[in-house]
């Protein structure tokens, strides 16, 4: 993977979780196995999956708790269309993941660093 590594891959913590589902506060269970990461660092070097992130969800919060449905995914992606080839390439790159995500539970969560 070029933008998302799993959790074996990630060094420290400052990433953002793409959790399958929707994230039970309570249970407090972070670094999942079967989540996707993105580095901080990602996100400021490719801004306009972040900026079309925003767009479509304008409470997302990059050190907090979000709910992306697939709907939303998809108005992100529409978006991204018209977007340069890595911006593309990176939503593409999570889209993989997203889609099996998305038909199992309708959502995931994006947790923040």
């Amino acid at each position: 993977m070029r933008f998302c590594v799993l959790n074996s891959e990630r060094h420290g913590t400052c990433y953002h979780e793409l959790y399958k589902g929707e994230w039970d506060s309570e249970k407090l269970e972070f670094w999942s196995e079967d989540s996707l990461y993105i580095h901080d660092d990602t996100f400021l070097n490719y801004p306009e999956l972040l900026k079309a992130i925003m767009k479509v969800v304008p409470a997302y919060d990059s050190y907090g708790v979000t709910v992306m449905t697939k709907r939303c995914w998809e108005e992100i992606g529409a978006l991204i269309a018209n977007a340069n080839q890595d911006a593309h390439d990176f939503y593409d790159e999570i889209d993989e993941w997203a889609k099996p995500v998305l038909e199992a539970y309708g959502m995931f969560t994006m947790l923040g660093i």
